[in-house]
């Protein structure tokens, strides 16, 4: 017993010393990043103007074709989209403002970096310009200089590891192009999912958890060692990236960057398809919609796999088999730990008698509980279930299907000895953004019934003897 206490004071000592320099890192990292936690940063280090960025409207006379696209994607629709916002606001409130940067700095870099976040009106509204209204547009993906995240922690990009440098350079993935309004630059980074990953990787600024991390799913994917990027899948017509997504090669797409441009091999698609159908919908922008709804279909495959015959009167097994097929990142992604994806089985005999209903959605549109979902569950500090990103600490399972992976449900079910075969198996893969409860939460009495996509169907029959 001796020797255990002589070593506590050893023990205690390396417990604070290798507890000091993530204090230090964290305190670097302030000094650093002058928009923390958001990691932002500027050409000068310091606030920018707001009008120091070109409005949209503005590119729209060149490149019409493009901000058509645009218009009407999550990337436009960035601040505007009411979920984001009544989340944001509410974990603002609940932080005493410690989000309020780290979310913005994505959906409105331009309010972050001018500062204009700060400033409210007397019913506490944000006095943002315009121009930063815009979310993720033009003039922010093309003003990035550099990512900076191999100076932060973690040395990966996250948090808006972005510097931006507006004016009159504009850069892009062409080294000839030319325009009579702007200056231009080749920027390799443009074309690389490191890019996307600023946003699209998101970290707990406190405890370092990730909360969403769909570039480090695709990193470890099939799709990177083939070198397929973010940009060959969701900056790509919906076609092009089932395509991409079924031989692992990229497809061009030949056609204009600008109204009087040269005709180019490839041109990137600016529609930004990914999976979220809800919020196109809501605020007017059916097309964008029906796009993502399409991925969604084209983003899984179902298998059924019953038993040879099942014998009346005993137990029976059906297993269902979800194969991730077209997404480049794990399904769902983003923040799975409220995003829902799930099965809806029914087996019913001859008769139309039903001997098993699982996924199925009470009145109030809550799927019942013995539903398999393919999601993360995450956990708050005091060990309880959360939805909310600035509470997670962990997550107690991540069911998630990798890319190209698969994962297996198994339904077990009692044959009536009066059973009439044979019986009818269908399988559904059902998808919405998030549950009806947490938009009920969020958007209280204005709250709409969630829509639903069925991704994919599958059905079966089962011999009875």
């Amino acid at each position: 017993m001796k020797k255990v206490y002589y070593l506590l004071p050893l023990i205690l000592g390396l417990v604070l010393v290798l507890g000091k320099p993530a204090e230090a890192e964290e305190k670097n990292e302030k000094e650093k990043y002058p928009f923390y936690p958001s990691l932002l940063t500027t050409h000068t280090g310091k606030p920018l103007k707001s009008t120091d960025f070109e409005s949209p409207e503005v590119c729209r006379e060149c490149h019409t074709e493009i901000y058509d696209q645009w218009k009407g994607s999550m990337h436009s629709s960035a601040w505007d989209d009411p979920v984001f916002q009544a989340l944001w606001r509410m974990g603002n409130k609940e932080t005493g403002g410690l989000t309020e940067k780290l979310c913005a700095g994505c959906h409105t870099a331009i309010g972050v970096v001018s500062e204009e976040l700060l400033k409210k009106d007397e019913k506490g509204d944000y006095k943002l310009s315009e121009i930063a209204k815009y979310g993720v547009q033009c003039d922010v993906c093309h003003s990035v200089r550099a990512a900076t995240f191999l100076d932060a922690r973690g040395h990966e990009p996250h948090n808006a590891t972005l510097l931006l440098e507006p004016g009159g350079v504009k850069r892009g993935p062409f080294k000839d192009s030319s325009s009579p309004h702007h200056e231009t630059a080749y920027s390799e980074l443009h074309t690389k999912a490191e890019f996307c990953a600023n946003c699209h990787n998101v970290f707990h600024p406190l405890n370092g958890f990730p909360i969403e991390r769909t570039y480090d799913e695709w990193k470890f994917s099939v799709y990177a060692q083939n070198g397929i990027a973010c940009q060959d899948c969701h900056m790509a017509t919906v076609e092009d990236a089932i395509e991409v997504a079924r031989t692992l090669k990229k497809v061009k797409r030949p056609g204009k960057a600008a109204n009087d441009g040269p005709m180019r091999e490839h041109i990137y698609s600016h529609y930004f398809v990914g999976g979220n159908f809800t919020i196109p919908a809501l605020l007017g922008y059916p097309k964008h919609s029906e796009m993502a709804k399409k991925r969604l279909q084209s983003a899984a495959k179902l298998e059924i796999l019953p038993p040879s015959e099942v014998k009346a009167g005993q137990l029976g097994k059906v297993k269902v088999k979800v194969i991730n097929v077209g997404a480049g990142h794990n399904l769902p992604t983003s923040l799975t730990e409220i995003r829902q994806m799930w099965l809806e089985v029914k087996i019913t005999d001859n008769s139309g008698k039903k001997l098993l209903h699982s996924g199925w959605m009470d009145e109030k549109h809550n799927l019942e509980p013995d539903t398999v979902i393919f999601h993360a569950y995450a956990m708050d500090g005091e060990n309880k279930h959360t939805i909310k990103p600035w509470e997670v600490v962990r997550f107690e399972y991540n069911h998630t299907i990798p890319p190209k992976g698969s994962a297996t449900a198994v339904y077990s079910f009692v044959a009536p000895a009066d059973v009439k075969g044979p019986l009818q198996v269908k399988a559904t893969l059902r998808y919405r953004s998030f549950p009806q409860k947490v938009a009920n939460l969020l958007l209280g009495k204005d709250a709409p019934t969630l829509p639903i996509v069925d991704m994919v169907k599958a059905s079966t029959e089962v011999t009875v003897k």
